[in-house]
């Protein structure tokens, strides 16, 4: 009977398993179908429309399967950078339409689209913002003041309340949980985990912390001062003293041009000139207008080879990762994947230069090291250029040091050259568990969380975590051209934003991925600009990680019949060293957390 029993299990698994494949081949083939259209026309006298909502990604799949069915963002950041280019060039398009519904992007990011919409102003294309019913906020504000016009709907609520940045600390919650972090590090401002061993937080990283909420303070205000016609100290003391206005409050300040519904903002755009002021108002999205060629409105690159931006994303971890097909958004950055990259640039000869796009807070140093080499051998080939967004700090500052040259956003978090230990005493734990074990030798039970560090533990961390901070250095001040010790000063750990950090010497200069490309392209000869770009690694589209993870469960399912019990038993240990391994490597060069700043 049990047997009966379990034959219908496996067979109804397998006829679920096989719905489920014929299911997603279906609507696979329906997205297709959906998005098989033919090149968008672009009618003369055309808006470009641009939603500005939720995050920017730095880059997406062209995959039709999410873009059918509404997963994840329409276009990336190098979408839309690229569609203002070409809408400056396309003479079918006469204005550009910037509806703001809230969005979540870094800071980063935000600067990269602002200047963008200046470079299509400067090439004399007028661009509108609205923000309607939902107001607007710092972060879309921001974005939305570089605009020839700035509406919102007349219920809407305005709000410029300054910058925070709040952190969490679990000393407590440990401390009645019976359990103690212990944390060994190199740098008096390296602050990762000190939420495990703090209640707040300390003098140093306070320090640090302020001074990149002063960065982004100084950006909002001097940029929204300059376009809006307004000084500094007024909009310092509106922060203080109106942190909530109305759209009218708004209006008289001096902060936006009107209040006006949709319809009413469509008649604004009509009146600008070029664009039909009879009918309906001409709009093309930039979801749409992504897929329009670029010689096709105007724009002509330079002849030869191309410029590879390399993009290296996420908490570094040794070799390759598992990509999960249901998250396509996590950021897990390999060593083994850039490295491959970054070696296809250097060895393809139709590449002229790299470009290297660090979003990366850090994680395990040996990683990061491997990196750094692929990134240093291919910079005695070609020219190699970082550019940072939002974050590119600790692992992911250690990686740009081999460039040939640093170029960072204004707002972005970067430094953080420092390296840490940590391990978990839970000896004493609330929960019942205890612990024994035997060994053969008295480190064999090192960072195992049966009992506290002695001091021969913490000599040996220290030792290794020492070596590891002198090897940073040193990667730092050959490819900055710095004495350790000038390093050493502005290293300890401290978090520096870009602006900052080219003042102290760890970021050439301050500028986008399109200054980044540029300055490749010049280094390499390549005349002058825009240039032919190829993006490395190509993001894997849905069906691409599912099949990844279909050959994943095929491996264990072979695995489970052709093998030995001890075979099995091993090859889990295995699974479960990698995955430690991989992702909770013992010497860590990261972040504790990104700072989110709202």
């Amino acid at each position: 009977m049990r047997f009966l029993s379990t034959l219908a299990a496996s067979v109804i698994g397998t006829l679920v398993a096989l719905g489920l494949v014929v299911f997603f081949f279906v609507f696979f083939f329906f997205a297709l179908s959906l998005s098989g259209d033919q090149t968008p026309t672009v009618q003369s006298g055309s808006v470009l429309t641009v939603p500005l909502e939720g995050s920017i990604p730095e880059r997406k799949a062209d995959d039709p399967f999410q873009e059918a069915f509404g997963g994840g963002a329409s276009y990336d950041l190098r979408d839309l950078q690229t569609a203002f280019r070409k809408a400056a060039q396309d003479d079918r398009i006469e204005a550009v339409w910037l509806r703001l519904k809230g969005t979540t992007a870094g800071w980063g990011t935000l600067d990269e689209v602002r200047q963008a919409i200046e470079q299509a102003q400067a090439e004399g294309v007028p661009v509108v913002a609205s923000g309607g019913a939902f107001g607007m906020a710092e972060k879309g504000y921001f974005v939305a003041s570089a605009a020839d016009s700035v509406f919102v709907g007349p219920q809407s609520t305005f709000e410029y309340n300054g910058f925070a940045l709040v952190q969490s600390f679990f000393q407590g919650s440990f401390d009645k949980l019976g359990l103690e972090p212990e944390v060994i590090r190199v740098g008096k401002y390296k602050s990762a985990a000190e939420n495990f061993v703090r209640s707040d937080l300390s003098a140093p990283n306070r320090e640090q912390l302020g001074a990149l909420l002063s960065t982004i303070n100084d950006r909002f205000v001097d940029q929204v001062a300059a376009d809006r016609n307004l000084t500094a100290s007024a909009l310092r003391t509106m922060a203080s003293e109106q942190p909530l206005l109305a759209a009218s409050a708004a209006v008289e300040a001096g902060l936006i041009d009107g209040i006006r519904h949709e319809e009413e903002v469509r008649a604004s755009i009509r009146a600008l000139d070029g664009v039909p002021d009879t009918g309906d108002l001409s709009t093309i999205s930039l979801s749409e207008y992504k897929r329009v060629p670029a010689t096709s409105a105007g724009v002509s690159y330079a002849e030869g080879g191309t410029v590879d931006i390399v993009y290296a994303e996420g908490q570094i971890v040794p070799g390759k990762p598992d990509e999960n097909p249901f998250a396509p958004n996590q950021q897990v950055l390999g060593s083994a994947g850039l490295v491959e990259s970054i070696e296809e640039a250097r060895t393809n000869p139709s590449t002229e230069a790299v470009v290297v796009r660090v979003n990366s807070p850090g994680g395990s140093a040996s990683a990061s090291e491997e990196m750094w080499k692929a990134i240093e051998q291919t910079a005695t080939e070609k020219p190699v250029i970082v550019s940072m967004g939002d974050v590119a700090a600790s692992g992911g500052y250690y990686l740009a040091a081999g460039a040939d040259s640093i170029v960072a956003n204004p707002t972005t978090i970067t430094g953080s050259i420092g390296v840490i230990a940590l391990a978990l005493n839970a000896q004493d734990n609330e929960f019942g568990v205890t612990f024994d074990a035997v060994r053969t030798s008295p480190y064999a039970d090192l960072l195992a969380p049966n009992e506290p560090l002695s001091d021969g533990d913490r000599r040996l961390l220290g030792s290794y975590i020492n070596q590891a901070y002198d090897t940073f250095l040193q990667r730092v001040a050959t490819g900055r051209a710095m004495d350790t010790s000038a390093v050493h000063d502005v290293a300890q750990g401290r978090v520096w934003s870009g602006r900052d950090a080219q003042a102290v010497g760890l970021v050439d200069s301050v500028g986008t991925l399109r200054d980044a490309i540029a300055m490749a392209g010049e280094a390499a000869g390549m005349g002058e600009g825009p240039y032919q770009t190829r993006v490395l690694p190509r993001p894997k589209t849905f069906f691409e990680r599912l099949n990844q993870q279909f050959a994943t469960q095929a491996t264990q399912l072979w695995m489970s019949v052709a093998s030995t019990p001890l075979e099995r038993k091993m090859w889990r240990h295995k699974r479960v060293l990698d995955r430690v391994i991989g992702q909770d490597s013992k010497i860590q060069t990261r972040l504790p957390f990104i700072p989110k700043v709202e």
